[in-house]
């Protein structure tokens, strides 16, 4: 127990190292709680807030504290009842906020983020027109590298996610990515984030604990 604890602060300590000099802002909490009450403490109540999708955020229960009772320019995709066509206008709308939150796929210890969407909304928000960027993860998005990050995005959450929402895509049979051409395919697009630009416009919380997939 106290190797992995170790192991797991010398991880989290090169990795934070390489997003600084990469110009990303990184902090690192030790539970949900505390991460939950980072975000509360640094993102302003009239800040308008867009979200990509998220179970880390839903595990650290982001969602029960951010809501548009406490948050009045919440931007809600989740909204129970909405229409496909509101849903949509809202994702836009989060391209432009004051704030964007959401988490990534994986992150290597030199300092790059990886996020794989099926529709784009998240890969966009976090690349381009949101003031702040904010990704939160747990110490089990960490790999080595560039490489090994692309691999665990792609073999892990990708296949978790396909498992989650039953597409029957060939890697939900494999355990691993078939990179296939299945109607159903919800790995469309991968994006890569090598450097904060403009500097410190992404924060990234590290959490350490497991956290989504």
């Amino acid at each position: 127990m106290k190797e992995k604890l170790l192991l797991d602060s010398i991880l989290l300590e090169n990795t934070m190292a390489s997003l600084k000099k990469k110009n990303y802002e990184a902090a690192c909490m030790d539970t949900c709680q505390d991460a939950l009450q980072y975000l509360a403490d640094i993102i302003p109540r009239e800040a308008s807030i867009g979200v990509g999708g998220s179970r880390t955020l839903d595990q650290i229960g982001f969602f029960g504290a951010f809501h548009r009772d406490a948050y009045p320019h919440f931007i809600d995709r989740y909204e129970k009842g909405i229409s496909p066509e509101t849903k949509r206008e809202r994702e836009i709308q989060a391209l432009s906020a004051d704030v964007f939150v959401s988490s990534c796929n994986a992150i290597s210890q030199t300092g790059e983020l990886v996020l794989i969407d099926g529709g784009g909304n998240r890969c966009g928000g976090m690349t381009f027109g949101p003031k702040k960027r904010i990704v939160v993860a747990g110490i089990n998005k960490i790999a080595l590298d560039l490489a090994a990050a692309l691999s665990l995005a792609q073999n892990r959450a990708a296949v978790m996610n396909n498992l989650r929402f039953n597409t029957g895509n060939p890697c939900t049979a494999t355990g691993r990515c078939m990179n296939c051409a299945s109607t159903n395919r919800i790995c469309n697009i991968t994006t890569i984030l090598h450097r904060a630009i403009p500097a410190e416009s992404i924060l990234v919380l590290l959490v350490r604990k497991d956290l989504g997939f």
